[in-house]
This record gives C-alpha cells, sequence and structure tokens, in this order.
C-alpha cells in the first residue's frame, strides 16, 4: 500500500464512521478499487485506522458513563446479542462477509434504501414520544442489540 492509498482509506474511514453507513464496507470496496493487496499489513492498517473512531466515541461518552454509571447495566443488555453472535459466527463473517464484493454492495444498497424508506416514513409519521435508554425494559435492550448485530455485515 502507498502512501496515497493510505490516505484515501483514512479519508473514507474518517468520513463513514460516525453515519448510519458501514465504514468496513466502504474500506473493502475501497481497498479493492485501489488493487491493494489484502495482505496482514492492510487488515492491520484497516483496523487501526478504525480505532481512532472508536477511541473518539470512548472519549466522547467516558464523562456521561463516569456521571451515569447506571448507563452500564443497560448498554451491557444491548451488546450482549451482538457479543455473542459474534463469538458465534466470527469465522463465518471474516470468511464470507468480509471478503465478498457482492455482499458488501448488496448490504450497502439495500441498507441505503431502508435508511431512504425509513426516514420518508418518519418524516409522515413523526414519534409521539421517546423512552429515555434508561428506562427501557431488558427485553427491548435485547431486542436493540439483535438488530445491532445485523451491522456485522459489512
Amino acid at each position: 500500500m502507498n502512501a496515497v492509498s493510505a490516505v484515501i482509506l483514512s479519508l473514507i474511514e474518517g468520513m463513514t464512521e460516525f453515519l448510519p453507513i458501514s465504514s468496513t464496507g466502504h474500506l473493502i470496496l475501497a481497498s479493492k478499487l485501489l488493487g491493494i493487496a489484502e495482505t496482514e499489513f492492510t487488515k492491520s492498517f484497516e483496523i487501526f485506522i478504525q480505532l481512532g473512531a472508536i477511541m473518539a466515541v470512548v472519549s466522547l461518552y467516558i464523562t456521561k458513563i463516569v456521571r451515569k454509571p447506571k448507563i452500564i447495566k443497560p448498554i451491557l443488555i444491548a451488546f450482549l446479542p451482538t457479543g455473542i453472535l459474534g463469538f458465534m459466527f466470527y469465522k463465518f463473517i471474516k470468511t464470507y462477509l468480509f471478503t465478498s464484493d457482492q455482499v458488501v454492495v448488496f448490504s450497502l444498497a439495500l441498507v441505503g434504501a431502508l435508511l431512504i424508506a425509513l426516514e420518508r416514513y418518519w418524516h409522515s409519521h413523526p414519534p409521539k414520544g421517546t423512552k429515555a435508554f434508561l428506562n427501557l425494559p431488558p427485553q427491548k435492550l435485547l431486542a436493540i442489540g439483535l438488530l445491532q448485530s445485523l451491522s456485522m455485515v459489512p
């Protein structure tokens, strides 16, 4: 990988990480388009540039977690489905989902269409009220976590 490719991948990661789209999917496609060989170095590089986004989230929310330690329990409950499914299907995800351009393109198109449809729906049917994350029952937290596990597909 040359310096220009590294900068391009870093910019893609920085622009897509905080959007409701797959930054990993975009990195996979960009690497293919740039002709970057999939080596241990490039895999490590992609993980390393995602670490910056992870640290940004941690630095952003650490003070909220320290001020409200009650939030840890709902976060852990919501994380359970993704953690369990990720552990159980790690090899499948890594072998089939992260190496298939077709899966990435299909997923990006499907989720893009879904986001547009949901945005239109919510625009014409605004939510009547929201519940605080801390007040959600464990069943809803698990449901949120289960839906979040779909994000394992790049």
